[in-house]
């Protein structure tokens, strides 16, 4: 199907693009949204001891904001995204033993280090499901998660800001 893919309404409505819907239809969406648990996120068993800890890590981050932004359903995101840091965690380490390119043995050409490759392929796995998982600046910027300069200031330089009184 041709256009945008449909996102929770909620997101609509923290990044403004509710423009073409009706206050009833926003109440409508709302009502017949899965309103899904965030609170059960559990670390699955058979990750890596390494990919536990940053999955942890993540769902210690996540819990700590205001809404709840990743749910039960985002479980397989999260376990791509934390395997993919291992991953390019261990080829980088590689890499450092070694070195980033060597001499082929069969025609003495200079080659690329395969373990640059298995680097590279983890951290295009880790911006996408990092950006589908909120874990970038522009993917929150997007979500409309980034607090503005005025939300930033405190209720009185709010105040003064509206009524154009900001230190004159």
């Amino acid at each position: 199907m041709a256009g945008r893919k449909a996102y929770p309404v909620e997101l609509m409505v923290l990044t403004n693009d509710n423009n073409r819907l009706t206050k009833k239809d926003i109440e409508s969406r709302r009502k017949n949204e899965p309103n899904i648990d965030s609170a059960k996120l559990r670390c699955p068993a058979h990750l890596s001891p390494e990919a536990k800890k940053e999955w942890r890590r993540i769902v210690k981050l996540y819990r700590e904001l205001d809404k709840p932004i990743v749910t039960d359903l985002d479980v397989n995101a999260l376990e791509i995204y934390c395997e993919a840091l291992v991953t390019y965690r261990k080829a980088m380490e590689k890499v450092r033993e070694t070195s980033e390119v060597y001499v082929s043995r069969s025609d003495n050409r200079v080659r690329k280090n395969p373990w640059l490759t298995v680097a590279n392929e983890a951290a295009v796995q880790m911006k996408k499901y990092g950006e589908v998982l909120l874990l970038d600046p522009v993917s929150r910027a997007r979500a409309g998660m980034v607090k503005s300069d005025n939300e930033k200031k405190s209720p009185m330089a709010q105040f003064l800001n509206r009524r154009g009184a900001h230190g004159s």
